[in-house]
């Protein structure tokens, strides 16, 4: 059974990281020690743990003598994501997905059914469901390292979601439509192209990402 210092560490660490990654904590805003371990009902320690936590994660920045910064958004980031979600992910689908199993290839067009539906019916979390696409053949890989850069990504991905509201159908469609190509490539077995059309896709996601930052009318 876990301490309850440890559970308070836990505690602390997983509702500032929450607060960040909701917009809650926006970009660019400043955390008070003080205030979060009133606001949290916890001593510094457990606090003090979470920022240093999440600083790892680059989701806050700690500036001496000033206190914690939310870690800002900006197009660098966006292209820094990018960059790394094309080089790891078809790197993983081009070397640990040779000859997927039936059953995660079935997993997988269930999950275009449903992002399909979602998108017709506007309901449920289309973002969730692409995660879960990507995840469902990144999960094949083995390298922790690859992982834990993939997830520190993905905070990343959800703040800027959160920021800037809804991705316009045409998008949406349209990134469904890249999935099935990846896809098919993928129940044929040709790497080389289920690889080429990620990458894409990806692109494609970038350059949706750029136009919604630099359209939106919130300030990151």
């Amino acid at each position: 059974m876990q301490s309850p210092k440890l559970n308070r560490k836990q505690f602390a660490y997983q509702t500032i990281k929450n607060k960040i990654l909701q917009c809650e904590y926006p970009p660019n805003s400043f955390l008070n020690e003080e205030l979060l371990c009133e606001d949290l009902g916890v001593s510094r320690t457990p606090v003090r743990d979470a920022l240093s936590r999440l600083e790892q994660e680059h989701l806050i920045q700690i500036l001496p003598k000033k206190g914690f910064l939310v870690a800002p958004l900006s197009i660098q980031e966006i292209n820094m994501v990018y960059e790394g979600r094309i080089l790891l992910e078809s790197y993983i689908l081009s070397t640990y997905c040779k000859e997927l199993p039936e059953e995660m290839l079935d997993q997988m067009y269930h999950l275009q059914e449903s992002y399909y539906q979602g998108i017709i019916s506007h309901t449920g979390d289309i973002h969730l469901l692409d995660n879960a696409f990507h995840d469902a053949f990144i999960s094949r890989c083995p390298n922790r390292y690859f992982i834990q850069t993939l997830h520190d990504i993905d905070n990343q991905n959800c703040r800027l979601r959160i920021l800037s509201g809804q991705v316009s159908d045409k998008r949406l469609f349209a990134s469904y439509n890249e999935h099935n190509v990846v896809l098919e490539h993928l129940t044929q077995g040709n790497l080389s192209e289920a690889r080429e059309a990620l990458e894409t896709h990806l692109l494609n996601s970038k350059e949706a990402a750029f136009r919604t930052f630099l359209n939106s009318s919130v300030s990151f």
